[in-house]
Formats: structure tokens, C-alpha cells, sequence
């Protein structure tokens, strides 16, 4: 099982923790090890890596236990077969069980319903043997992959509802480079407002700041470099500090792996401070740069660039659909409406948060006049969102404030 190493590998730069069992090196039968069963117990995922041979006892007892936790625990279970085929019931039999069913006829029935379910599971995950070794190193690195997409959309109760972050995160994943622990990377994120540009950057401060030392998300960009060097650092009072003091600093950021990430930066000098000071930081460190415009970012000097996409249609209308109806779909005979909105609302996240929510409880009619109102405005602008919500408030403010004096 020398793949299990390289898959480790790949896990590791994504920073997901692992626990590696050795039930495989157990012959007899026997309880599985308590390390195991609290491993299993803490674990959002399990990988089972088989290849095209019979497997030990403490293997088949193993995944017995892996699928009771399927079961009761919600694990998910990844299993990935060495083989160029999927196996039928009497392969498991001859690959998986071999001598062991001889041995424990009691037990082997289990083991085969076990082995069943596992090779039901694997359709997406197995792949051909390639005597190479490439295809299966490369396969290994996509689920690699996959695994830190599936924590990333599980993990955090603050971004529940997010839509399309998924397929965002994959290519941004891929210019982090976190496996690249040698080198400081300065990456920008660019996009037109309301596209998400700044729910991307905290999505990700959230899921990759613990595999760092010291990280710092700065909302306010202003003065960036003394705020940055006065409020973390790993709770350092850097405050008022002066010219030697920075110097100090530079020192022992030196020896440290950071995450800053700066939202909101529309001055070049502040872009170009992190990209031409980014040695400050130890290897690994990561700066992500926040703008609406790109030619900031490059004339800074940041060479990874990611543009945050418009939500595709679906996705659009799911989330438009969570604000406006307080679920992912909408009622059919407001259909026609919903899908009106969508599509004045450009497929800005922040828009149709917005819109979605001012139409929230609204009739028909009120659907209506706004969408009237927003397709005379032209729509795809916040500001005439805005515009819109605001002038319908204090409509209502002052019909209330006429009633009260009848």
C-alpha cells in the first residue's frame, strides 16, 4: 500500500489532517484498536484503499466498522480499488476474502455484504491500473481534491446557503498553491461589485487560516501595513510601534507562516506594499489581495490573478429563491416573476440577495411594480436596488405616520 503514502502527501497539502490505520497488518480476529475507533469517531471522511489481492482480518473487520459509522455517523466513505474493473460478488469472494472465509465462515457473510457495499459505492472513485503509476498518482491527487471541497462545503455554519462556491473555490484552490511551502505567494481576487468577491476571500480565510501561524483578514485597508503589524501577530502588542520596531518585526515574520488577506483595495500603493513586501512573511505564507480592478492588481505586481465569476442561471435563481421564498425553489405561479428578477439582477449574488429579500412576503402586484421600476432603471445596478427599497420604506413610513394621525 505505497500509494497510501502519496495520497497522504496529497491530503496534507490540501491541510487535512490524517490518522492511518494498520488494522491491515492484523491477521486474527480480534476487537479493533481504541486509537482507531476514536480516529474513526472524529473523522469526516474515510478513505478505504484496496487493491487486487485477499486482504487481512483486521482489514475486513476494519470496514465492517467503517460502514456501521456510514450508517449511524454520517462518515463519508471514499473507497478506492487498484483494479481495471469493478468486481462481482464471487471476485470479492476469490480477491477480498480468500483464505479468511475457511477460517471464520461465521463471520465471512458480514464481511461480504461489506466488501458488496464498498464496491457499490466506488463507481466514481476507482480507476484502470496504469503500470506507470502516473494515471494513479494523478487519479489520488484529484480526490485529494474532492475531499477538501467536500469539508470546505460542510464545515462552517456561517456560509450555510452559499451558492456556487464550490466551483469558485477548485480553480482558486489551485492558484493558493498550499502545497507549495517553499515559496511567499501573493494571489488577487477581481470581480465587478456584487459578485461575491469578498464572500470568496473570508470563505476562504475561514477554511485555510488554521494551517497557518499568524493570519489576518483586514477589512479597512487604510494605513494597511501599521494595522497589520499592530493587531495580530499572535497577540504581540505592536502598537505605535516605529521604524526599528518594523524592522524587528520583519525579523520574526521571517519565521512565521502568514495568511493576510486585504478586502477593498483600491489604491495602488496599498496593492503594491503586500506584493513588494510579501518576503517579509516565512515560506508558505499566502497574501490574497481584494479589488474591483484588475490592472491595479497586475500593475502591482501580483501575478496570480482569479476573476470571481456571475452565478450561473440555476445557481441565481436557488439563491434569489432563499431570500424571496425562504427555500431553493419557487412556488410555480411565481415563476415567471422569479425568473424576471434573476435576470434584472445581472446573476449578482448581492443584488439578488437583496432584491430577494425586499420581495420577501410581497404580492404579486408588488412583484410587479418593482420589477417595472427596475427594468425602466435598467436593471443589473445595486445602487437602483438599493434605490428602489429605500424609496418604498419611507413610503411606508409616511402612509404609517398618516394613519397614526387619522
Amino acid at each position: 500500500m505505497h500509494y497510501s503514502i502519496d495520497f497522504g502527501y496529497y491530503l496534507s497539502k490540501n491541510g487535512i489532517t490524517t490518522f492511518k490505520s494498520n488494522s491491515w497488518k492484523e491477521k486474527s480476529l480480534r476487537a479493533l484498536d481504541p486509537q482507531n475507533l476514536d480516529a474513526l469517531a472524529e473523522s469526516k471522511v474515510a478513505v478505504v484503499m484496496a487493491e487486487k489481492k485477499a486482504y487481512s482480518v483486521g482489514f475486513l473487520e476494519e470496514l465492517v466498522t467503517i460502514l456501521q459509522f456510514q450508517e449511524e455517523r454520517s462518515l463519508i466513505v471514499i473507497p478506492i480499488f487498484f483494479t481495471n474493473y469493478h468486481l462481482n460478488v464471487e471476485e470479492i469472494s476469490q480477491h477480498y476474502l480468500g483464505p479468511h472465509e475457511e477460517m471464520y465462515p461465521w463471520r465471512s457473510p458480514v464481511w461480504r455484504k461489506s466488501l458488496t457495499k464498498l464496491n457499490n459505492i466506488a463507481t466514481q472513485y476507482s480507476f484502470s491500473v496504469d503500470h506507470t503509476g502516473i494515471s494513479r498518482l494523478y487519479r489520488l491527487n484529484n480526490i485529494a481534491d474532492d475531499i477538501w471541497l467536500m469539508l470546505l462545503s460542510s464545515a462552517s455554519s456561517d456560509f450555510k446557503g452559499l451558492v456556487g462556491m464550490d466551483r469558485q473555490m477548485k480553480p482558486f484552490h489551485e492558484l493558493l498553491a498550499l502545497g507549495s511551502t517553499k515559496e511567499v505567494r501573493t494571489i488577487g481576487i477581481w470581480g465587478k461589485a456584487g459578485v461575491g468577491k469578498t464572500t470568496l476571500a473570508r470563505y476562504t480565510y475561514e477554511k485555510i487560516s488554521a494551517n497557518f501561524q499568524t493570519h489576518v483578514f483586514l477589512e479597512n485597508v487604510d494605513n494597511m501595513k501599521d494595522k497589520f503589524l499592530s493587531e495580530k501577530l499572535e497577540g504581540e502588542n505592536l502598537r505605535n510601534v516605529d521604524h526599528e520596531g518594523h524592522e524587528i518585526t520583519k525579523v520574526r515574520c521571517k519565521h512565521r507562516k502568514v495568511l493576510l488577506i486585504a478586502d477593498g483595495v483600491d489604491n495602488i500603493e496599498q496593492g503594491k506594499w503586500i506584493a513588494e513586501n510579501a518576503d517579509w512573511f516565512g515560506p508558505g505564507s499566502r497574501m490574497v489581495v481584494v479589488s474591483q480592478n484588475k490592472r491595479l492588481l497586475v500593475e502591482s505586481g501580483v501575478k496570480h490573478v482569479y476573476e470571481v465569476e456571475s452565478l450561473r442561471y440555476d445557481e441565481a435563481l436557488e439563491l434569489f429563491s432563499q431570500f424571496a421564498f425562504k427555500q431553493p425553489y419557487h412556488p410555480p405561479d411565481f415563476e415567471r416573476l422569479a425568473v424576471r428578477a434573476v435576470h434584472l439582477a445581472g446573476f449578482l449574488p448581492f443584488t439578488l440577495k437583496l432584491l430577494g429579500s425586499f420581495l420577501a412576503g410581497k404580492g404579486q402586484e408588488e412583484w410587479e411594480a418593482t420589477l417595472l421600476k427596475l427594468n425602466a432603471k435598467h436593471g443589473k445596478d445595486i445602487m437602483e436596488v438599493w434605490k428602489i427599497m429605500e424609496a418604498s420604506e419611507d413610503k411606508e413610513i409616511e402612509e404609517e405616520s398618516k394613519t397614526k394621525t387619522k
